[in-house]
């Protein structure tokens, strides 16, 4: 009977390789493990999430409004539901100049816009994977909106003098889309650290641009409204 020399012996290379597990790498994490720019809230699907949300609540606005300033062209003595107080008054604003800044108006301009932001953030939301140049787009779109409402805030304030409910909720719903837009498109763009410290605090610009706002409005109809609203308490 033969021996087995060593030269004959098994090469432990030869042998069958057993189950191999590979450890993810750093650049294999998901993108919320490492905290950078593509964290979980600024990915396309939340962004999408956010949009749908948001002009959901805007186009339901600019429906609303555009089928008061039908029945006031149909019956200029109709009473739109959003007439609360001198204060509180859609009418106003719908029948004044600023109402059709472009000769027709203004919430249609929202039912087209916001019919789109609807789509790209129903799609978006769906997993649909959109370039680069497609989010810059939709990021003019709503700096234009954003700065459209801004300014029509600043004529209801301060020119017109009283304030649409329905308006103030175009308001609302634009700056949060606006915003977080913004960090996000700047995400895709730019692996700086200053964008990753916006997007890590990105709450606190949005709560101090609402205390603007409502401040504002306080300070603006204090000696008008809101002195005898409190005195009366």
């Amino acid at each position: 009977m033969r021996e087995t020399t060593d030269a004959e012996q098994v090469d432990p290379a030869d042998e069958p390789a057993g189950p191999v597990t590979i450890a993810p790498t750093a650049t294999d994490r998901a993108p919320a493990d490492r905290g950078d720019v593509g964290s979980r809230l600024f990915t396309d699907r939340w962004i999408g999430v956010l949009l749908t949300i948001g002009s959901a609540l805007a186009l339901l606005a600019s429906f609303q409004l555009s089928l008061d300033k039908i029945r006031l062209l149909e019956n200029p003595d109709y009473t739109p539901a959003c007439n609360f107080s001198i204060l509180m008054s859609c009418k106003s604003v719908i029948n004044s100049e600023q109402g059709a800044a472009f000769g027709f108006p203004n919430p249609f301009i929202g039912l087209i816009g916001y019919g789109i932001v609807i789509a790209i953030g129903v799609a978006a939301a769906s997993g649909v994977r959109f370039p680069r140049w497609y989010w810059v787009g939709a990021l003019l779109g709503l700096t234009f909106a954003a700065g459209f409402v801004h300014w029509l805030a600043f004529q209801s304030i301060f020119e017109i003098q009283v304030l649409c409910p329905w308006c103030m909720v175009v308001w609302a719903t634009t700056i949060p889309m606006f915003w977080y837009t913004l960090l996000h498109v700047l995400g895709k763009l730019t692996r700086a650290g200053w964008v990753r410290a916006l997007q890590s605090w990105h709450l606190v610009p949005v709560v101090i641009w609402y205390l603007a706002v409502a401040g504002i409005i306080l300070w603006a109809f204090w000696d008008f409204y809101w002195a005898d609203f409190f005195a009366n308490l």
